[in-house]
């Protein structure tokens, strides 16, 4: 366990690096036009770590960074106190995993550049951390034996409506899979690993553990906090992403803004709710 806390010391340094460099660093460029694979104008953002990324990316990498570096100090928080609490723990995992899926988005969908080591060493270490301590924790249940007896069905039902929101990406795939076109949102990129991620983890994670709850499957007690602290970090970045896309002049049509981030916002703060409702029970 004292070498998984070095592996976490390690990644908090990593993301401070990855976060700071994002938000704070500046090359003192422009943004420029530019014309992708597809014959498509692409305005890129120009200006620090992101100058090759389009401005709709550079701002939505720029307001994740600066949510991950409020779930950086969190996580340093809950590694030094996670052998305290069983609540501790699964908070610890649950921040943990939104640093997996962070660090994925920056190695696979962020154009290359002079952090790429740092975003794979993030995403190595991040990820092998996630599934030594997930290991553990199943390993050891330390739910208590009467947590069987509590209903979660409101618990169960939000988290397979949280994997079914990841369904909103069909709304480009569809589209642009009918017509033989690129995504509509494509950019400078070749295709969108969010949706991969989303589609073909998180989508399947969350129902099953959803399902696996409603059953009163043991797994599902140890791993439901975990989800509901990950779709609360997703809350909180789409909102940053909002915030930061807004402030460098990006227009969100109100569709996509209804859809996507008021959405996704408020599913993040029902996940508040339910999982300190859901920490109630764990043990101390």
């Amino acid at each position: 366990m004292k070498r998984i806390n070095y592996l976490c010391y390690i990644i908090i340094v990593l993301t401070l690096i990855s976060t700071t460099v994002g938000i704070f660093y500046s090359t003192g460029g422009d943004r420029l036009t530019v014309e992708n694979i597809y014959g498509e104008s692409i305005e890129l953002y120009g200006d620090g770590i992101y100058k090759y990324d389009s401005v709709l990316k550079a701002g939505g990498n720029k307001g994740t960074d600066l949510v991950m570096l409020i779930v950086l100090f969190l996580f340093f928080f809950f590694t030094i106190k996670k052998e305290k609490s069983t609540k501790y723990r699964v908070l610890h995992i649950g921040l943990l995993s939104g640093l997996v899926y962070y660090s994925a988005c920056l190695v696979f969908s962020v154009t290359f550049n002079r952090l790429f080591l740092i975003y794979v060493l993030l995403f190595s270490s991040s990820f092998f951390a996630l599934i030594f301590l997930l290991s553990e924790l199943f390993k050891e249940n330390n739910m208590p034996k009467n947590i069987i007896s509590k209903s979660f069905i409101g618990t169960a039902l939000f988290l397979i409506i949280s994997g079914s929101s990841v369904l909103v990406w069909l709304e480009f795939i569809i589209p642009a899979l009918v017509n033989g076109q690129p995504l509509s949102i494509i950019g400078v990129y070749t295709t969108e690993p969010t949706f991969v991620l989303d589609l073909g983890i998180v989508l399947p994670v969350y129902f099953g553990c959803g399902i696996a709850l409603l059953k009163k499957k043991e797994i599902s007690y140890n791993l439901a906090p975990v989800l509901l602290t990950f779709i609360t970090i997703v809350g909180l970045t789409v909102i940053g992403q909002n915030i930061f896309q807004s402030y460098i002049g990006v227009e969100i049509p109100i569709r996509q803004l209804l859809g996507l981030v008021i959405s996704f916002a408020v599913l993040g703060a029902v996940a508040i709710i339910l999982n300190m409702r859901f920490l109630k029970h764990l043990k101390a």
